[in-house]
């Protein structure tokens, strides 16, 4: 028997047997990152969920870009932790992001007495703060730990996260190199430097615009684009990111396919 008529006959029997019901976000809520292009695409970082944020470690590829992003609309109302798995925020940057630091709790892993290593005292202090409630948002920064060490965590610690912060009326975030969350996450971004602006490097590609460098290997401009490697040139001032976000997994739960959102942004400095 083929599978559209056993499905036919299924559906004679039972209607509703194959209609796909689609979680209510408007119930979960949202946290918007200020990035209208990811906004608008996605409506935010949706409450009650776990959510990745992945970019390459080789080079800045804007994924805390996005976070910082993210942490100055939600200082605003909420009180936030950042638990920084490698000790890498730096909190000039944050402040002239518009964070909010009297609101943000900053858990820098290693600088204990405990002998953890850094993904599991990170693990840990997300756990705590989970179970204590209180905050908006808690992000957990990984990206500075070996991908071949996160790729060791079990499915089912991810799998706790996302069921421990269904539970409560805020967003929890990973920063990492790639998904590891799979089907755990609710939304999973990642996203990549296609090139940047400088005030005096002249352009190497004839065929841009002066001042635009585009991100290549090896760090040699007008070199063929590599995702998270941008080059840079001494003695210049960046001004610009040009950044593309792939929507990896949607708030369905579904991949069904991969959407790309380009845009700009304006460096703090510029």
């Amino acid at each position: 028997m083929r599978a559209a008529q056993l499905k036919a006959q299924i559906e004679q029997t039972i209607p509703a047997a194959f209609t796909v019901y689609g979680r209510k976000n408007e119930d979960r809520g949202s946290l918007l990152t200020g990035i209208a292009q990811i906004d608008h695409a996605v409506c935010g970082v949706p409450l009650r969920s776990l959510t990745e944020i992945c970019g390459s470690n080789l080079a800045s590829s804007g994924k805390t870009t996005v976070l910082a992003s993210l942490l100055a609309q939600a200082t605003r109302d909420h009180f936030c932790a950042l638990v920084d798995a490698c000790d890498s925020f730096d909190p000039a940057s944050g402040h002239a992001a518009g964070i909010s630091m009297p609101r943000l709790l900053w858990v820098r892993c290693g600088k204990s007495r405990v002998k953890l290593p850094p993904l599991e005292q990170a693990f840990k202090v997300a756990d705590i703060l989970l179970q204590s409630g209180g905050f908006g948002l808690i992000a957990v920064d990984l990206s500075g730990i070996p991908e071949r060490v996160v790729r060791r965590v079990p499915l089912s610690s991810w799998f706790r996260f996302s069921r421990v912060i269904e539970r409560q009326p805020a967003a929890l975030v990973f920063l990492t190199q790639e998904p590891h969350a799979t089907s755990c996450a609710s939304l999973v971004l990642r996203v990549t430097v296609s090139c940047f602006k400088n005030k005096s490097f002249e352009s190497a590609d004839p065929g841009s615009p002066a001042g635009v460098v585009s991100a290549g290997r090896d760090g040699e401009p007008g070199s063929p684009a590599s995702p998270g490697l941008a080059c840079w040139g001494g003695g210049n001032l960046l001004t610009q990111w040009n950044l593309t976000v792939e929507i990896v997994r949607g708030r369905e739960k579904k991949p069904v396919r991969s959407e790309r959102i380009g845009f700009s942004l304006p460096t703090q400095w510029a």
